[in-house]
C-alpha cells in the first residue's frame, strides 16, 4: 500500500481549513451528485486506505491545524480522497489556543480542484468569532473561494447571544465576506439595543 504524499495531505488539510474558517467568518461578520456517502465510481478501487487517519500542520514549531478521520480512502483515478467521521481543529500557532473546530460524518476532497464536500451532521464552530454553522451538507469551491449548501437542505448560523438565522440554498463568498440564503430564510438577530426578526 502506498503512503499518501505529504503534499496531498497538506492540500486536504488546507482545503478543509479554508472551508471551515470561511464558514464561521461569514456567520460572525453577518450576525454582528452532492451527497458524500458514496466514495467514488463503483468500479474504482481505492489506491490507498488509512485507518485512524491523522494529519497535523505545524507553523513556527507549533500545531496550527489538525485533521482526524476514522477512515481515509485515496482514489488516484478520480483524484479524490474520501474521509469518514472527520474532525478538524485550527489553533493559534503562537498561543496554542483552539480557534475553530469542525466535524462531519464524511468529507470528500477533490485533489484536481481543491474543492471539498462535507455531509451528514456538519458543524463548524469559531471560538474567536463566537459563531456556529450547522447543516447536513456544505461544499467548498476553492477557485471561487465560495462555500455553498443545497436548496433542499437547511443551514443554520448561530451565536451565543441568541442570534440565529437559517435557510436553504446557503452561499458564502470569502472574497466579499458575505453570505446569503436563496430560500426559506428565518431567524432572529440580537443586537445591543434589542432583537430583530
Amino acid at each position: 500500500m502506498r503512503r499518501l504524499e505529504h503534499g496531498r495531505r497538506a492540500a486536504i488539510a488546507k482545503a478543509i481549513l479554508a472551508a471551515s474558517s470561511a464558514a464561521v467568518l461569514f456567520a460572525a461578520c453577518s450576525l454582528a451528485g452532492y451527497a458524500a456517502a458514496a466514495a467514488s465510481d463503483q468500479d474504482e478501487v481505492p489506491t490507498a486506505v488509512f485507518s485512524d487517519y491523522s494529519h497535523t500542520l505545524v507553523v513556527r514549531g507549533k500545531k496550527n491545524f489538525e485533521l482526524r478521520a476514522t477512515l481515509a480512502e485515496v482514489y488516484e483515478t478520480s483524484k479524490k480522497t474520501v474521509l469518514t467521521d472527520v474532525t478538524f481543529s485550527e489553533y493559534d500557532p503562537d498561543t496554542g489556543k483552539l480557534l475553530s473546530f469542525g466535524k462531519a460524518d464524511s468529507a470528500i476532497y477533490h485533489a484536481d480542484t481543491k474543492d471539498a464536500e462535507f455531509s451528514g451532521n456538519v458543524r463548524l464552530e469559531s471560538k474567536r468569532q463566537d459563531a456556529i454553522l450547522q447543516g447536513e451538507y456544505l461544499r467548498w469551491i476553492d477557485k471561487d473561494k465560495r462555500l455553498e449548501g443545497r436548496l433542499d437542505r437547511t443551514i443554520a448560523l448561530s451565536r451565543s447571544d441568541g442570534s440565529r438565522v437559517s435557510g436553504a440554498g446557503f452561499e458564502a463568498d470569502a472574497r466579499r465576506r458575505a453570505f446569503s440564503f436563496r430560500e426559506s430564510v428565518e431567524g432572529r438577530i440580537e443586537s445591543k439595543t434589542g432583537s430583530a426578526k
